[in-house]
């Protein structure tokens, strides 16, 4: 990747509705240049979408859990459980692990009520084996963007 692309990722990590002029003269590079990085980079699936951060708490989602799960070793089964938990809105991410669990998912719920009933949702899942639910109590760093930082030069 090039310099001119690790400084507009940067610029865009800052602040992801900074204007093409704004970035253009941080970086004293042309708008055009500024411009078409861009829509390489999307083109190229570098940049997937420009996104929201919103406050968990401040909408009312906050209890945040993490559920590790022991999934049966049926391909077929796995696949209808992942399209089926895609499905359940509260449910943020999926992600397939090695280790003692196959998957962890990350769910935000409104309360502790709320987070019962999509626990219970996954459980009544044929392909889930078992489950460990871990609750965040509260949380020092949230910045998915560190890593991305840290590669890129910053």
């Amino acid at each position: 990747m090039k310099e001119n692309e690790k400084s507009i990722l940067l610029e865009l990590l800052e602040d992801g509705r900074k204007n093409i002029s704004e970035i253009a003269e941080n970086l004293d590079i042309s708008r055009q240049t500024v411009s078409k990085k861009i829509r390489e980079m999307k083109q190229e699936g570098i940049i997937k979408s420009f996104t929201l951060k919103i406050d968990e708490n401040a909408v009312g989602l906050g209890t945040k859990a993490y559920v590790f799960l022991e999934i049966v070793p049926s391909s077929e089964l796995r696949h209808r459980f992942v399209q089926e938990a895609k499905k359940i809105k509260k449910i943020s991410q999926i992600h397939h692990t090695f280790g003692r669990f196959d998957m962890v998912l990350e769910v935000l719920a409104e309360n502790e009520r709320d987070l019962n009933g999509i626990l219970d949702r996954v459980r009544d899942f044929e392909a889930v084996e078992e489950t460990e639910t871990l609750i965040r109590k509260y949380t020092e760093k949230n910045d998915a963007q560190d890593p991305f930082r840290s590669v890129l030069g910053l």
